[in-house]
C-alpha cells in the first residue's frame, strides 16, 4: 500500500522555540504532540510527502499543485533565523494526470510560488528535527482551499487509490477554529468551540457527515483554517480504513491546534 500514513499537524509560529522564545511552552500539549507525532513517523518516510496547506497559492474550484522545482522558505518574518530548502518531486506530474483521471480538478501549470509557507514549514521543521541527520523526502506542495470541504474529501478518497510503486505520505496542515477566547485573534465566536469539538469529533469516529453539514457562515463565524485539510485527511483514512488516532489537542491563543495520525 503506497500511503505509508496521513498526519495532521497544526502550523502556529509560536511553537518553535526560536520563534515563541519561550511562548511556545503556553502552548506546551501542542508541542509535546507535534513531537510525539513527528517522531512516530519518522521511521516511515516516505519517498514523496504530500503537504496539504491552506496558506500556499490557491486556484479556485481546483487543487492547486506548487510545480516550482525547487522552494525555500524562513521564519524571518516572525523574527527567527530558521530556513528550508526543499525539492518538489517528480511525480508531481504523474499524480496530476491521476487525479484528472477521477475528474477532480487540478491547476498544476506555471509555478505558484517559490516560497516555503509558514503552513509547511512548522510542520516540517519538527519531522526535520525528529529525522536528526537524516533528510526530508522530496514532496509536492498543495492548496485544497479552492476545493472547499466536499471535494476535499473526495480527494482523499482518489488518493487512496494512487499508486504508482512508491510510497507517499499525506500531511494535512491545518489550525482549527482561531476565535475561542475573546482575547484570540480574529475575536470570539461561540461557534469556535462547536467547530473545534466537530472536527475531533470527526477525527475520532472517522464519520465525516457532521462536518459535511456545517454551513459556509458556520466555518466562517468558527474562523476555521484547515477544514480542507482535514477533509483530505478523513477521505484518504476512511477510504483505506485505517483509524485516526488525535494525539492532542488545546486551544491556547485562542486558536485551536489538533495532532492526529491515521
Amino acid at each position: 500500500m503506497p500511503w505509508l500514513w496521513s498526519a495532521l499537524m497544526p502550523h502556529p509560529p509560536v511553537i518553535v522555540p526560536e520563534v515563541g522564545r519561550g511562548r511556545e511552552r503556553e502552548a506546551q500539549t501542542t508541542v509535546d504532540g507535534i513531537e510525539r507525532l513527528a517522531e512516530m513517523i519518522s521511521d516511515r518516510m516516505p519517498e514523496c510527502l504530500l503537504v496539504l496547506s491552506p496558506h500556499q497559492p490557491y486556484a479556485p474550484l481546483s487543487l492547486a499543485l506548487n510545480g516550482a522545482p525547487r522552494l525555500r522558505g524562513s521564519l524571518a518574518p516572525f523574527g527567527a533565523s530558521v530556513s528550508l530548502k526543499i525539492n518538489t518531486s517528480a511525480k508531481l506530474r504523474p499524480l496530476a494526470e491521476y487525479l484528472r483521471s477521477t475528474g477532480m480538478a487540478v491547476h498544476d501549470g506555471n509555478p505558484l510560488s517559490a516560497a516555503i509557507d509558514h503552513g509547511t514549514l512548522v510542520p516540517l521543521y519538527f519531522i526535520k528535527k525528529a529525522l536528526h541527520e537524516r533528510g526530508l523526502p522530496d514532496v509536492i506542495l498543495a492548496s485544497p482551499i479552492g476545493l472547499g470541504p466536499e471535494k476535499s474529501l473526495k480527494l482523499g478518497e482518489a488518493l487512496a487509490s494512487f499508486d504508482d510503486g512508491s510510497n507517499w505520505g499525506l500531511l494535512a496542515s491545518g489550525d482549527l477554529s482561531h476565535r475561542l477566547t475573546p482575547d484570540a485573534p480574529a475575536g470570539y465566536s461561540p461557534a469556535g468551540k462547536k467547530f473545534d469539538a466537530a472536527v475531533i469529533a470527526a477525527l475520532s469516529s472517522g464519520d465525516s457527515q457532521r462536518l459535511l453539514a456545517l454551513q459556509p457562515q458556520e466555518r466562517e463565524e468558527a474562523g476555521e483554517c484547515g477544514l480542507c485539510s482535514v477533509m483530505a485527511m478523513l477521505g484518504i483514512c476512511c477510504a483505506l480504513r485505517r483509524a485516526i488516532e488525535v494525539i492532542s489537542y488545546e486551544a491556547p491563543f485562542g486558536v485551536g491546534y489538533c495532532c492526529a495520525l491515521g
